[in-house]
């Protein structure tokens, strides 16, 4: 998903109504179907109101100060009204593709699927808040979308996975920038507070090529908390049996034209604990320090331009291993076993906005982060050291009515990976130890339009991506919507992606075992086609709602790189795979609301 800003329609009928105090209006898609709930709210303050369920609403008139009104609603962009001395409005609000603008509240659905060509759920504050996570990665424990996997459960590396496929197969994106690959995979997801996340977007299999051509099995963006709904203060605190402690801290300033986001957190480490006696810690010992600050700037006297810059630094040490491991004396010696990982990363990222005309925007996105990590999994050292910067530049133009959108642009991404492997000790029959080189520019050049016509939305999409030795690869992608009624969605996806392996980053089982590995020095992008079905049908019964949805996955991998075990005895062999495999995914999900505060979920 990538950054959208505000594009609405809005209409004005030039009558009066009989009572001067009261502004009312009408609001809609572009379809001209009501929209349900939507705020309407006097800007900086909390005064406001919701359309009913014909998309009306009512609310009395500001006489004085500032007089814009805001009006915002899931999956679509947010129009500012300057009412001046209309008393009536007809607008409509265009969906956003980004969902970079989409306000969740409290008092709303925890998870909802957004009004978007994609079938993209949306887990909001209250689902978050519900998970009890102290990280990105623990927001999934009530989600059946996604699933946090433990890769090394001595070190607690996870992923995330999406369709039943490991993590690398799909994006993972924060505030729409690709900061969590290469050696920020395995312990990205634990990095981010939880407390920090405002809302998460998970879409399952093909998607928009204007984030790049991974995203095989799906994508995953969270967005952190923003100015128009983050408390100016927020102090958290969390400990478990463990002895693990936690404390965040975000703090909000907001002036005219600028608003600034800055969250600090610490996590102090647990005891050393052994309960089921087998001599190995039951939880890593995990000391982090991390910083996040986030300038935006969005003056509505200056509507042309709208910016955001974001820094985060981390720092992180994870301990596991025997219950007598003393990583002072015990590092890398062969008297007590032990791991240890030490990360230094660092990471920057800015969107710009020039709003050229109502019909169209030019965005430029940049993101760039540095890590190194020094590992020792017993007497085996990792050293790697990256540096990764992708920036995209591309035009957002509507037409015909502002109901179609056209997306057309240039990217490249610059990576640099070292990775030094070592033993502190001599091990029989490994032998590969040395320094391996991950390093690529790869240019590239998309398109992407989405067309309406009548309840069917078609999102079509490629991009071309120059992969070095192996040359151009095309990505194409088409995703159909069909919006049968207000309560009946059915969604179809096709596309093709790939993404570059980081073997040792990705697969730190292989270092943690004494597994011989034979690792090819030709390894290919992987390539794999993805198709998928799949419904969403609402039913109402007095004041419970109750929504149904069901999936049908299917992922065609023409090149497929993963650990061989089974090939040669106590031996991992890792090489291109050309041969058949598919993968193959099916969910039904019931869900019943009979409240704001009080929902059912199934899943099978």
């Amino acid at each position: 998903m990538q950054v959208r800003f505000f594009s609405v329609i809005i209409f004005l009928l030039l009558f009066h109504i009989a009572n001067a105090q009261t502004i009312t209006g009408l609001v809609t898609d572009i379809m001209g179907k009501p929209l349900i709930g939507a705020n309407v709210i006097w800007e900086n303050t909390k005064s406001g109101t919701v359309t009913d369920s014909s998309g009306n609403f009512s609310i009395q008139d500001k006489l004085d100060g500032n007089r814009i009104i805001k009006i915002s609603y899931v999956g679509f962009t947010t129009e500012r009204l300057d009412v001046k001395s209309i008393r009536h409005w007809e607008i409509q609000l265009i969906e956003d593709a980004t969902l970079s603008e989409v306000n969740i509240t409290a008092k709303g659905s925890a998870t909802r699927f957004a009004n978007d060509v994609a079938k993209v759920e949306v887990l909001g504050v209250r689902e978050i808040q519900r998970a009890a996570c102290c990280s990105l990665a623990g927001c999934f424990s009530t989600n059946s979308n996604v699933e946090a996997n433990v890769t090394n459960i001595v070190t607690d590396a996870k992923e995330l996975r999406i369709l039943g496929l490991s993590g690398v197969y799909n994006q993972v994106l924060v505030d729409g920038m690709p900061l969590i690959q290469g050696l920020a995979y395995p312990y990205g997801p634990g990095s981010y507070p939880g407390t920090m996340i405002e809302k998460i977007f998970v879409t399952k299999g093909a998607n928009s090529v204007l984030q790049g051509f991974e995203s095989i099995s799906g994508q995953i963006n969270i967005e952190f908390h923003k100015a128009e709904t983050a408390p100016k203060l927020f102090l958290n605190a969390f400990a478990n049996s463990f002895g693990e402690t936690q404390y965040n801290a975000n703090y909000m300033i907001k002036k005219t034209g600028w608003s600034n986001l800055a969250v600090g957190h610490l996590t102090l480490p647990a005891t050393i604990i052994d309960r089921d006696k087998d001599g190995f810690r039951d939880i890593v010992r995990t000391n982090r320090v991390s910083f996040y600050n986030r300038w935006s700037y969005d003056n509505p006297e200056k509507p042309k331009w709208r910016v955001t810059i974001a820094a985060r630094y981390l720092n992180e040490n994870r301990e596991g291993g025997l219950t007598n491991f003393d990583r002072k004396k015990d590092l890398g010696t062969l008297a007590v076993y032990g791991q240890n990982v030490r990360i230094n990363h660092g990471e920057l990222y800015t969107k710009t906005n020039y709003i050229v005309n109502d019909k169209a925007s030019l965005i430029l996105l940049n993101s760039a982060f540095a890590q190194h990590q020094e590992s020792y999994f017993g007497v085996k050292k990792y050293d790697g050291k990256q540096f990764n910067l992708t920036s995209s530049l591309y035009m957002d133009y509507y037409y015909g009515e502002k109901n179609h959108n056209l997306k057309f642009g240039i990217s490249h991404r610059h990576n640099r990976l070292q990775e030094d492997i070592s033993f502190t000790a001599p091990i029989p029959l490994l032998t590969y130890a040395g320094r391996y080189l991950t390093n690529y520019d790869i240019p590239g050049a998309f398109v992407e339009n989405k067309l309406v016509v009548s309840k069917f939305t078609f999102l079509t999409g490629l991009r071309v991506d120059h992969f070095g030795d192996f040359g151009w690869k095309a990505t194409p992608r088409l995703l159909v919507r069909a919006d049968i009624s207000p309560d009946t969605d059915i969604r179809f996806s096709i596309g093709k992606g790939y993404r570059i392996p980081h073997v040792f980053t990705e697969n730190a089982n292989l270092l943690a075992s004494n597994r011989i590995l034979k690792l090819s020095d030709n390894l290919a992008p992987e390539e794999a086609i993805n198709t998928g079905l799949n419904f969403v049908q609402s039913f109402h019964l007095k004041e419970t709602k109750i929504t149904l949805s069901g999936d049908a996955y299917v992922t065609y991998f023409q090149n497929q790189i993963f650990p061989d075990f089974d090939k040669e005895v106590n031996t991992a062999i890792v090489d291109n795979f050309f041969g058949r495999s598919v993968s193959k995914s099916f969910q039904l999900e019931n869900k019943w609301e009979f409240s704001p505060q009080f929902d059912i979920k199934s899943s099978v």
